[in-house]
């Protein structure tokens, strides 16, 4: 039997693209996109990179974030991006045969927006009916459009099962409203609060105090079990 050596095979390029997803506080949800230099000058797209001769994934991505966007470790601070799905399409990029490794990053708009104001190149695109509402376009390049769909759709599923997975709300203690509306920018789910409540108790634990200083009446607070 003989073997053909790897040169005989053509090798598609692979590039890692990283959907970071935040809540506005008019509670949308909104995609970090950043202004493009080089080819496609000027256009808006995720944070993404082509993976080098011997780079692990999690070095692309750790190495994207930075050079695109400036999200360092220091900005992350212990928030870690995760694979969702590999994007083989051989037809999603018109540059050639790309492989997109897409990732998910969530965070929370008081550590995100602040850094997001302070660069002219970044923006805060709103998620409107499923879509990403990108400045001066209709679509993002690369096929980048159905990793936003994917991210979304695997953030809105876990949503629908437990209370803040993603961990968009920063602080601890917050109150069952606070929890709801994170809920509700997600997953689009209208729910009633008692049925809210019910469905999210197991992970969550009451802290035996009342919130103070915040709109309304003085609620209960919680933790994430």
């Amino acid at each position: 039997m003989t073997t053909e050596p790897l040169s005989s095979f053509p090798a598609p390029h692979v590039a890692v693209d990283v959907a970071t997803v935040t809540v506005l506080p008019d509670q949308h949800l909104a995609v970090l996109l950043h202004k493009r230099t080089g080819d496609r000058s000027g256009e808006w797209a995720l944070p993404g990179r082509f993976v080098r001769p011997r780079e692990r994934l999690a070095q692309a991505v750790e190495l994207a974030l930075q050079e695109k966007v400036g999200l360092s470790p220091k900005v992350l601070r212990g928030r870690r991006p995760r694979q969702l799905h590999l994007f083989d399409d051989p037809d999603r990029d018109d540059r050639g045969w790309v492989l997109s490794a897409a990732h998910l990053l969530a965070l929370p708009y008081d550590r995100l927006g602040p850094h997001v104001d302070s660069r002219p190149d970044l923006a805060l695109a709103p998620v409107i009916d499923g879509r990403v509402k990108t400045p001066g376009r209709r679509r993002l390049p690369y096929g980048q459009d159905a990793i936003v769909r994917f991210a979304l759709e695997e953030m809105r599923l876990r949503y629908g099962k437990e209370p803040d997975p993603e961990r968009l709300l920063e602080d601890e203690p917050f109150t069952l409203a606070e929890l709801m509306a994170v809920h509700l920018a997600v997953g689009g789910h209208p729910w009633q609060i008692d049925t809210f409540r019910r469905h999210m108790q197991a992970g969550l634990v009451e802290t035996g105090e009342l919130s103070s200083g915040r709109p309304g009446r003085p609620a209960t607070l919680y933790r994430l079990a």
